[in-house]
């Protein structure tokens, strides 16, 4: 095991490079960050990956980066056949990450400024992101609490689930359901197969799948444009709001609660433009 205390004080950012192993970070009241490696297999390539590691802290405006690399120069991500590390770091609420990894699972517990990860297999889970997140993983689900800014998110297997974001969302995933429960700003969902669940959309949605269920439980305003190949589609309007729609089925039921005009909405209520399509399911509008 190698432990390594830096002292970090003011705004901390971490750029995090691993072939194998696992991604643990931890935020806390401090002005230091502690980064331990320890080799998550009993083999001359993980022992040699903790010693020849890159742990250095540099100035960085206003605050400090720290990095750890954790890498084998000549093969990229990857530090050789059969290593595997553990990556822990102990640093400053707010903290910044970027972190990169071949096959590795992502943890991180407290609260994070903005936080960047691209994982080639391996779960993604963040308690609290006060600014912005992307992830990319390859495989692997993907859980993250509340969401300060925007949240972008891209995975070939796994599900998706995010608390709240403040800002716009921006959902892909190949196969795997897609959970949110609060969207501040503009959404966006393509899923290849899978179930798209959101509860509450503010600022209008565009959402395709090819295959699963599709629902939003409430909306107040906006555009929304909801497809799907095969699969329900089922969205809720909130009290006060008229609603313009345009929906069509191919082969199921259109059905709505709330009473459909052509004629243009009147009033300064707020409106919805609803759009939906599905070649075989069931269209439901309902009463949020």
């Amino acid at each position: 095991m190698r432990t390594e205390t830096l002292q970090t004080p003011g705004e901390t950012r971490l750029d995090i490079r691993l072939g194998a192993g696992e991604i643990r970070l931890e935020t806390a009241e401090t002005q230091e960050t502690v980064v331990t490696l320890e080799p998550l297999r009993d083999n001359d390539a993980s022992t040699s990956a903790v010693e020849n590691a890159r742990v250095e802290v540099r100035s960085r405006g206003d605050g400090h980066e720290v990095v750890v690399d954790v890498r084998d120069r000549a093969r990229g991500l990857g530090f050789g056949r059969g290593a595997e590390v553990l990556v822990e770091v102990r640093s400053p609420h707010g903290t910044s990450v970027e972190a990169k990894a071949g096959s590795a699972d992502v943890e991180g517990e407290g609260r994070f400024g903005s936080v960047e990860v691209e994982t080639g297999s391996g779960d993604v889970e963040f308690r609290e992101v006060e600014r912005d997140l992307k992830v990319d993983a390859a495989s692997g689900d993907v859980q993250v609490g509340p969401v300060g800014g925007e949240a972008r998110v891209n995975t070939a297997s796994g599900d998706v689930q995010l608390s709240t974001v403040g800002g716009a969302a921006k959902v892909n995933s190949a196969s795997g359901d897609v959970m949110i429960r609060h969207v501040g700003g503009q959404l966006s969902v393509n899923s290849a197969s899978g179930d798209v669940l959101v509860r509450q959309v503010d600022g209008g949605a565009s959402v395709n799948t090819a295959s699963g269920d599709l629902q939003i439980g409430s909306v107040a305003r906006g555009s929304l444009t909801l497809k799907s190949a095969s699969g329900d589609i089922k969205v809720g309007i909130r009290e006060g709001s008229t609603l313009w729609v345009d929906a069509r089925s191919r082969s199921g039921e259109v059905s709505s609660e709330l009473p459909v005009s052509d004629a243009p909405p009147e009033g300064d209520a707020p409106l919805v433009e609803l759009r939906a399509n599905s070649m075989s399911g069931d269209i439901t509008i309902t009463r949020a």
